[in-house]
């Protein structure tokens, strides 16, 4: 049986890995972006659209059925990797022959080739091996922290000697396909299990699915939407801007958060018919990851400009704006992600679908209706939608699979998090007025996030008796107080 030290170990390993291979994408995407210009990001984000499209509306859900299963079986892997298969294939191929047209619609000749590419990339990311989810599932997750994080060194060193040489957006191309193609070798060298075609438990698997497939395909225009919208509003420089300051504000989302939270699923199922045990680890899930995302946000809305023409460079400074607004949108993303593993946990993806359907309207209802004079009055509009589209899903999904009592328990540790960032951040800048250098920015950081750990350290030592998270948080930090006690009584 899975423990809380294994969840924990699991956690580490997933932040590593995103830690690791995002730190490296940051670091190359730095370089990059000093070489290549917005017009080129822009054209590549197009070709993008096309092929995360593909890969939502072929997104079955399967990996999450697997690992909500008590138990795995070569009948249930081999059926859901039968299932991806047919269908990845088939709209990779339907991709591919989509690419002449979507170059004419575009006027760009240039992005038949780019799709074409994107193509085989994703017909080769569905062969991978089936052997991984055991691995996942048992949460040994040592061997994959490991090859990720090498094939990632060695695509970004080939992607970036690709920019220097040739000075072309080829580089942003191959170097998605590398890793592609990266990973699916290396699951064959951490899992080597053979794939084999089996329907057997095809009606089981379609029954989660089939609500699972819509609420992708809707997910996507969800998501997309405003990056489709700019696309064809909006000139290849600032299609590029826009997408680049809303993918660097989603880094430390997909850098920490989501990894962190990845084992939620596996950890959630042991305790799924456990009402009221299962609301207090929400709430210590909840109030860990609004330890994360609000400094985070305060961190990225604050300093924007400065961070973007130091890391980016000057020709980036004007988008600056788009980076602070989208730091909103890691309240979205972290909500969405705990969500749905509890909707998906219940078997409860008709839930999923029709927040979808609702996400999705409202946001088209916005575009048709609002006449935007900029991209950034679009990003405000966009970031607000969504905040209040999570919160009210949030509503629902307590209501319904917690109960209404649980609300203020849930909610209210989460508010110091709000309070204690605010106040650190003002704090911080009596001390430091001006953020204009490196140093002046690496300080104020730390003198922020140094004073929020304190405040929020009282916090939890002055209430630890009466929540349970900050019990529960305590209770985990006391390893590591005994063992620097014992360092320090025998020095």
């Amino acid at each position: 049986m899975l423990t809380a030290r294994s969840g924990i170990i699991a956690s580490a390993l997933s932040v590593l890995t995103q830690v690791t291979r995002r730190m490296v994408g940051v670091v190359s995407l730095i370089i990059l972006a000093r070489i290549l210009t917005p017009e080129d990001y822009g054209l590549v984000a197009i070709a993008l659209l096309f092929l995360n499209f593909i890969d939502v509306i072929s997104s079955t859900g399967g990996e999450n059925y697997l690992l909500s299963r008590e138990e795995l079986t070569d009948e249930l892997v081999y059926t859901n990797w039968t299932l991806n298969f047919i269908l990845k294939g088939c709209l990779a191929l339907l991709m591919a022959l989509s690419s002449y047209p979507i170059a004419q619609y575009y006027e760009d000749p240039r992005l038949m080739p780019i799709i074409l590419v994107f193509s085989l990339q994703s017909f080769i990311a569905q062969l991978g091996s089936p052997g991984l989810i055991y691995k996942i599932k048992k949460q040994e997750l040592g061997a994959i922290t490991k090859w990720q994080i090498i094939s990632r060194f060695v695509t970004t060193g080939i992607t970036i000697g690709i920019a220097v040489i040739y000075e072309t957006y080829w580089a942003l191309v191959l170097g998605q396909f590398m890793v592609t193609v990266s990973q699916v070798l290396s699951g064959y060298v951490i899992a080597p299990k053979m794939p084999r075609f089996s329907l057997k438990n095809i009606r089981p698997q379609w029954e989660f699915s089939k609500w699972v497939l819509p609420q992708s395909v809707l997910n996507f225009f969800r998501s997309q939407l405003d990056a489709m919208f700019v696309t064809v509003t909006f000139e290849k420089a600032i299609v590029g801007g826009y997408n680049s300051m809303r993918y660097y504000a989603n880094i430390p989302t997909t850098m920490f958060i989501n990894p962190a939270s990845g084992p939620l699923l596996t950890q959630f199922s042991q305790f799924k018919n456990n009402p009221g045990y299962f609301e207090k680890q929400l709430q210590v899930v909840l109030f860990f990851m609004s330890m994360i995302t609000a400094p985070i946000i305060y961190l990225m809305n604050a300093h924007a400009a400065y961070v973007v023409e130091l890391i980016l460079g000057q020709k980036w400074v004007e988008y600056s704006d788009l980076l602070a607004i989208f730091a909103f949108f890691t309240i979205v993303m972290t909500l969405n992600n705990i969500l749905s593993q509890i909707v998906m946990l219940k078997d409860r993806t008709r839930l999923l679908f029709g927040y979808s359907i609702y996400s999705t309207i409202a946001q088209a209802i916005m575009f048709a209706s609002v006449d935007f004079t900029s991209v950034n009055q679009l990003a405000e509009y966009k970031v607000a939608l969504d905040v209040f589209s999570v919160v009210l899903f949030f509503t629902i999904v307590i209501w319904a699979f917690v109960g209404k009592h649980a609300y203020f328990a849930l909610v209210a540790p989460l508010v110091p998090s709000v309070l204690t960032i605010s106040l650190s951040g003002h704090l911080a800048f009596m001390v430091i007025p001006t953020v204009d250098s490196f140093l002046t920015l690496a300080g104020h950081s730390l003198i922020t996030a140094a004073l929020f750990g304190i405040m929020q350290l009282m916090l939890i030592l002055v209430l630890q008796g009466r929540v349970y998270c900050f019990a529960y948080t305590v209770k985990l930090m006391m390893p590591a107080w005994q063992k620097c006690r014992r360092m320090v009584d025998s020095a």
